[in-house]
């Protein structure tokens, strides 16, 4: 079978329950098997070498169940990117939280870049996030987009907190996240296509020779 969007039954799974779960725990826990199937085969074929048959195969369960749970490949996809987003942005809102109010901007800084990038070795995740949503459909591009905006958010948030008057307008302080985001995730695909060949302390040093001299240039601009 292709990727191609297909038919969907939307008869509900029925009846008592069968190895102490109910059928909507059942059907919950096959949807788990197919987004752990949907992370293996996207993070490694890619999306478009995936098809329902390796998906159903790789999850070992039956394209009616596939279809139970998700109308198209791209529906699968997608809750297999937001899945992993939303984890990494998850992680990265409680260093935020967990970092004492009393440390250093740059602590905070560096503990971001480092929950970043641990996520970011696993090769599966890596590619998920870096590479599958890129031409699937404008969908998928807005989500891409969304998320971006997110981590730049979260990024610059954190680097007011590194210059002592915060010199930018919001609309420069935007362009200026969107650069270092963009800095960021091309760092990053480079990272995961040539196998991880820098250690992820020097992922984060490199990253923050950026905000350092940021920080120098903002320092001097609101002191003009």
């Amino acid at each position: 079978m292709s990727n191609t969007q297909m038919p969907t039954s939307n008869a509900r799974t029925t009846g008592r329950s069968y190895r102490g779960m109910t059928p909507e725990q059942r059907t919950a826990q096959r949807r788990e098997s197919f987004l752990e199937a949907g992370l293996n085969l996207f993070g490694n074929e890619g999306f478009h070498g995936a098809t329902v048959r390796k998906i159903c195969k790789e999850a070992g369960l039956t394209d009616r169940y596939f279809y139970e749970s998700y109308s198209s490949m791209e529906e699968l996809l997608i809750e297999v990117y937001e899945r992993c987003l939303q984890g990494i942005l998850q992680r990265l809102q409680a260093s935020l939280t967990d970092i004492p109010s009393e440390s250093f901007p740059e602590d905070l800084i560096r503990t971001l870049l480092t929950d970043f990038f641990k996520e970011m070795e696993d090769p599966r995740v890596a590619k998920v996030c870096m590479f599958e949503a890129e031409g699937v459909s404008d969908h998928m591009h807005g989500m891409y987009n969304d998320y971006i905006r997110r981590f730049v958010m979260i990024l610059m948030g954190a680097s007011r907190a590194y210059v002592k008057a915060w010199p930018l307008s919001d609309e420069e302080t935007e362009v200026l996240g969107n650069a270092i985001v963009g800095g960021i995730i091309q760092a990053t695909r480079n990272w995961a296509v040539n196998d991880y060949h820098l250690s992820r302390e020097s992922m984060v040093n490199g990253i923050m020779i950026l905000f350092k001299g940021t920080q120098i240039l903002l320092d001097r601009s609101s002191g003009d």
